[in-house]
């Protein structure tokens, strides 16, 4: 912590006697090594039909409840991935401050959001497989309360390849340090948020965790893949309207039908899990639960697995 805050308060006062000039073509290779919102967003088809979480549907098996809770939770994902690009488009907005030949500076620069707040943001550009290998960029995002000397590291990351739409890289949002500087919001929880992603191959991968919870997410390590086609996968999780927690690993085509293995702990303790696949319209086909948690008026398993939608990435 206290290198980083050494190389911050240094960028810090460079920064502060430097003049912003034009992007150059060599500024623009470190801009790319910052991930976008479409790098990480997470792609999960709404069903065709209009249902939502608990809805009955027309369905002759009943409709895939918990397929219904993928979309609502992706989107608030993205809006957590949206929040922290949002910092991230600061350094998009102007040119750096200070320039080396491997390491491009910007700030400080007033957080729009958090008056009395100014950030400062560094990355370093090295060659550790060697000049012929794809270059990587470390990256940080200091705040501070204006006049005072002390920079926080808020937004630290790593990157591998040629840009962000190509290559791999890792984020962590400090949620501790964004309260100590008063960048905090109305339900910021605490902790840190470590995003990874790959854009290196198909399929295209982004890993959030959120162990503690919070920003009305479950306490869990969320994944998704996409695939170019349109399916993918996805494993998620929520607390339904009776305190259970539902955690599901779903499989899914470009329509939105899928397949899921899901397990829950119920708010009294008592655990368990059952399987289920969907289609387009989110109407099950599928249900193998033989314990008859996932219905109102077990039984609830039915149809037959040959049934089952094919998808890139099944769960079973």
């Amino acid at each position: 912590m206290r290198s980083v805050n050494r190389t911050l308060a240094a960028t810090g006062l460079a920064l502060a006697l430097a003049g912003c000039g034009n992007y150059s073509t060599e500024d623009l290779r470190f801009v790319a090594a910052l991930p976008t919102r479409d790098d990480l967003r997470v792609q999960v088809p709404a069903p065709a039909a209009s249902a939502g979480p608990g809805a009955l549907g027309a369905c002759g098996l009943g409709t895939a409840d918990t397929w219904l809770w993928a979309k609502p939770t992706s989107d608030d994902l993205n809006a957590i991935v949206d929040w922290v690009l949002g910092l991230v488009d600061a350094v998009r907005t102007a040119s750096p401050s200070r320039r080396a030949p491997d390491r491009r500076e910007w700030g400080p620069i007033d957080d729009a959001k958090h008056p009395g707040v100014e950030i400062v943001v560094a990355i370093e550009r090295t060659w550790p497989g060697g000049p012929d290998a794809p270059p990587q960029h470390d990256f940080v995002f200091g705040a501070r309360a204006k006049g005072t000397s002390w920079w926080t590291p808020v937004l630290t990351g790593t990157f591998v390849g040629a840009s962000a739409r190509t290559g791999t890289g890792a984020v962590t949002l400090d949620f501790d340090a964004l309260w100590a500087v008063g960048m905090n919001d109305p339900g910021t929880p605490h902790g840190k948020m470590p995003i990874r992603y790959d854009r290196a191959s198909e399929p295209r991968t982004t890993e959030l965790s959120l162990v503690q919870g919070g920003l009305g997410l479950v306490g869990f390590a969320y994944g998704y893949a996409g695939y170019a086609d349109g399916g993918g996968a996805f494993d998620y999780a929520f607390r339904n309207a009776a305190g259970d927690v539902i955690t599901v690993q779903a499989g899914f085509d470009a329509a939105g039908a899928g397949r899921a293995a899901v397990a829950y702990r119920t708010a009294g303790g008592a655990t368990g899990g059952f399987r289920q696949c969907w289609d387009a319209a989110a109407c099950l086909v599928y249900v193998d639960d033989p314990a008859g948690y996932s219905c109102a008026a077990p039984p609830c398993s039915g149809g037959a697995i040959a049934d089952c939608p094919s998808v890139a990435a099944p769960p079973f």
